[in-house]
C-alpha cells in the first residue's frame, strides 16, 4: 500500500515539471518573434530612409540642373552688364542671335556657324546656337554682342558667349579680312580666328551670371595712371614664338644688300638702327582704349600681338590707323631641302614685305624669290 502512495507524488511533479517546460519554450518563442519583428521594423526604416535620401538628392540634383542651364532671366542679366561693361570701354554694344543675324564685316552669325571655318587658338572648331547651354559642340553659344554698328572703321568686336565642356567661355574676334568660308581648298590659315578674352571684368561677369551669382563692374572708364594694374596680364612683356627667335636676313633690293633682324624674347631690332627696338607686351581692352587718350612717351616703342589669318600681326602700342607688321614662318625647299622663311608682311591685303633666311648666303641667293600663298602688291 504504500508503494501506491509513493506514485501520486511523482506523476503530480513530472506533469508540474512538464508544465513548466511549456511556458519557457512559449516565453522564448514570443522573444524571438519580437526581435525578428523589430529586425523587420528597423530595416524597413532604414530602407525608407534611404528611399527618402535617394529621392531628396534627385531633386537637389535637378534643382541644380535647372539652375546651372542657360534662360531668358540670365539673358537679360547679361543684356544689363554688356550695357554697363560696353560704357566702361567707351563701347555700345547689340544682342544678336536667331533671326537677327550680325553683320561682322559680311559674317552673319549665329546663322553661318555652319558655314563659316571657325577656329580658336588656330584650332578648327565647332560651334552650334543653343538657348539653354546644351548641345553637342565644341562651343555652345548662348549669346553674341558685337558693335559693328558704332565702332570705327576695322575696329569692331565680336564676343561670343559659349559653353565649352560645360564651362562658360568668352570669346573674341577682330579679324578684319581673310579666307574664312568652308570649302575643301581650305589652307591651313583659313578662317575666322577666336581667342578667349582677356579681360576678366567680361569672363568673371559672364561666369557669374553663369552660375546664377549677379556680376560686377569695375566701372573704370579709362586707365589714366599708366603705374596702375588692373590685370595680372598688364604691360608683362609677350614674346614672340619660339621658331622666330634668333637673326634672320633679307636681301635689300633698294640699298642692294642684304640686312637682317633679330628677334629676342619680346623685342625685334633691326640691323639698320640698333636703337630701333621694338617690345611686344601684353594688353587688355581697356589699355587699348586707354591707349588712344594717353601716352607715356617710355612706351613708344611698344606694340602688341593680335593673331590674324594664322599670321602673327605686331601693332603698335598707340597705333591708330593702319595694319601693323605680319610675321609668320613657312617652310619652303629649297635646294632640295626643307628650310624655315620667316615672311614679313603689312598692309590690308597681308601683302608680301620681305622673306628672311638663317644665313646671309641663302638670302642672296634667293632674292626676289616669292612663294605660293605669297601676295605682292
Amino acid at each position: 500500500m504504500k508503494k501506491g502512495f509513493l506514485l501520486v507524488p511523482l506523476l503530480t511533479s513530472a506533469v508540474l515539471l512538464g508544465g513548466c517546460g511549456n511556458s519557457q519554450v512559449s516565453h522564448s518563442t514570443h522573444q524571438n518573434n519580437a526581435i525578428e519583428t523589430n529586425k523587420v521594423t528597423d530595416q524597413n526604416t532604414q530602407k525608407n530612409q534611404s528611399l527618402a535620401t535617394i529621392a531628396t538628392t534627385t531633386i537637389n540634383d535637378q534643382q541644380r540642373q535647372r539652375q546651372s542651364l542657360w534662360n531668358q532671366s540670365k539673358n537679360q542679366k547679361l543684356a544689363s552688364f554688356m550695357q554697363k561693361w560696353g560704357a566702361t570701354m567707351n563701347q555700345q554694344y547689340k544682342s544678336y542671335g536667331p533671326g537677327n543675324n550680325t553683320n561682322f564685316y559680311g559674317i552673319a552669325f549665329p546663322q553661318q556657324f555652319d558655314q563659316i571655318l571657325l577656329k580658336v587658338d588656330n584650332q578648327t572648331v565647332s560651334m552650334k546656337w543653343s538657348n539653354d547651354r546644351t548641345g553637342n559642340a565644341d562651343y555652345n553659344v548662348v549669346a553674341i554682342y558685337c558693335d559693328s554698328d558704332t565702332a570705327q572703321s576695322m575696329d569692331e568686336h565680336l564676343y561670343l558667349f559659349t559653353f565649352h565642356h560645360g564651362d562658360p567661355v568668352v570669346l573674341i574676334t577682330q579679324q578684319t579680312n581673310g579666307n574664312v568660308t568652308k570649302s575643301a581648298n581650305n589652307g591651313p590659315d583659313d578662317g575666322l580666328h577666336f581667342k578667349e578674352t582677356a579681360n576678366q571684368d567680361l569672363s568673371n561677369g559672364f561666369k557669374a551670371i553663369a552660375n546664377g551669382k549677379t556680376p560686377t563692374v569695375s566701372g573704370q572708364k579709362v586707365n589714366n595712371n599708366t603705374n596702375q594694374s588692373s590685370s595680372s596680364q598688364l604691360d608683362a612683356p609677350d614674346n614672340f614664338p619660339a621658331d622666330m627667335q634668333g637673326t634672320w636676313y633679307t636681301y635689300d633690293k633698294a640699298d642692294d644688300k642684304v640686312t637682317s633682324i633679330t628677334i629676342s624674347g619680346n623685342k625685334l631690332t633691326g640691323s639698320e638702327d640698333p636703337n630701333d627696338v621694338t617690345e611686344v607686351h601684353k594688353i587688355t581692352d581697356s589699355e587699348k582704349q586707354a591707349n588712344k587718350s594717353t601716352i607715356d612717351s617710355s612706351r613708344r616703342n611698344w606694340a602688341y600681338f593680335n593673331h590674324i589669318n594664322g599670321w602673327l600681326n605686331v601693332y603698335g602700342w598707340y597705333q591708330s590707323a593702319g595694319d601693323g607688321e605680319y610675321y609668320k614662318i613657312m617652310t619652303e625647299n629649297i635646294n632640295g631641302k626643307n628650310v624655315p622663311v620667316l615672311v614679313a608682311a603689312s598692309g590690308a591685303g597681308i601683302w608680301l614685305d620681305s622673306n628672311y633666311y638663317r644665313s646671309q648666303d641663302l638670302a642672296q641667293q634667293q632674292q626676289g624669290t616669292t612663294y605660293d600663298g605669297e601676295s605682292t602688291r
